[in-house]
């Protein structure tokens, strides 16, 4: 993708899921990418399988990793054009249930890391330049029994219609909304209890079992970052990605991890 060519970008996520799908794309298709996350062993190995990159340590729960992240990123790159945040976490229980911690680390994590992180980057972003952060498509109807994670991806979109208020010119916000995506390490805590115990109550709700590859997800939202490159003055505010409906529901199970990346 030539639009792609050169451009600087920051993945935040990029050690796992979708985030890490998403960055080797944007490198195998000519941009300069500083892969992001906590796990810097998992990077190393994404960084290698992309052929190349930069790898960058982030604790989005820390704000001073994410000030120094966010420099090394810079200092690597030389520079940013675009930041693709699609780190999510949630522990899987009741409201009932939740410690103040938990609400903390959910919002930390969802909410207060990716704005953080663009407000660390403002300065060093290019007129241009693309800043897309990974939402749910959970937020207007909550899942039971993680109700903080569409909670706080209601209030990251919300944040993200502010970055396009204050924020004039040509830089573009873009709010991805995505639906099941596999392969993700989203549900790796959640016991099988607990994922037994939600299940009724998900069908109850009556969502959608349709379930989206994450490579071909990645493979879209790149191009979706080209056509913006592409075009400066063409905007995408808010991508709803959701897989077509199968003929044969597909059943939940405690074997199934739920929705979104990292």
């Amino acid at each position: 993708m030539e639009a792609l060519s050169e451009r600087k970008i920051l993945v935040v996520g990029a050690s796992s899921g979708l985030g890490r799908a998403t960055a080797i794309e944007l490198q195998r298709n000519g941009a300069h990418v500083a892969f992001a996350a906590r796990r810097r062993d998992l990077l190393d190995e994404a960084v290698a399988e992309a052929g190349g990159g930069h790898v960058v340590v982030i604790d989005a729960l820390d704000p001073t990793s994410i000030e120094q992240g966010v420099t090394d990123a810079v200092d690597a790159l030389g520079g940013l054009d675009g930041i693709v945040y699609t780190s999510g976490m949630s522990p899987m229980a009741p409201m009932a249930e939740l410690s103040q911690e938990d609400w903390q680390s959910v919002f930390g994590v969802n909410t207060f890391g990716p704005n953080l992180i663009i407000k660390a980057a403002l300065p060093h972003l290019s007129e241009d330049a693309v800043v897309a952060a990974v939402s749910s498509d959970s937020t207007e109807m909550p899942r039971h029994s993680l109700v903080p994670y569409a909670a706080s991806k209601r209030a990251l979109e919300a944040t993200m219609e502010g970055w396009r208020t204050e924020t004039l010119g040509t830089r573009r916000f873009v709010t991805v909304i995505l639906g099941p995506t596999m392969p993700t390490e989203f549900a790796n805590s959640f016991t099988p209890e607990a994922f037994e115990a939600a299940i009724p109550h998900w069908q109850r709700q009556g969502f959608r079992t349709g379930i989206m590859n994450g490579h071909e997800v990645a493979h879209g939202l790149v191009s979706c970052f080209a056509a913006l490159f592409a075009a400066p003055t063409f905007g995408i505010e808010s991508l709803l990605l959701r897989s077509p409906e199968p003929e044969v529901a597909n059943e939940f199970s405690s074997d199934v991890h739920s929705t979104e990346q990292e």
